[in-house]
């Protein structure tokens, strides 16, 4: 496991809650480049992005895919 994102204690429940994505890019680019992974599974969830409608991770599995998908 190289990082866990979980919403924080006490947030509040009328507030919505994402994992901050170019966080866990940040973590993927620097895993890839430190490390020889054999093997990389996402797990997207069912959420949308509100700001464009699209799957909330789509764009970045794509991208990861085309990043790494060569390496594994």
């Amino acid at each position: 496991t190289f990082g866990v994102w979980q919403k924080p204690p006490n947030w509040p429940d009328d507030t919505p809650w994402r994992v901050p994505r170019e966080q866990v890019d940040g973590v993927v680019d620097r895993v890839f480049a430190e490390s020889r992974p054999v093997a990389f599974f996402a797990d997207p969830g069912s959420g949308f992005d509100e700001s464009d409608g699209e799957r909330y991770w789509d764009g970045y599995i794509d991208a990861w895919a085309q990043r790494y998908g060569r390496r594994l």
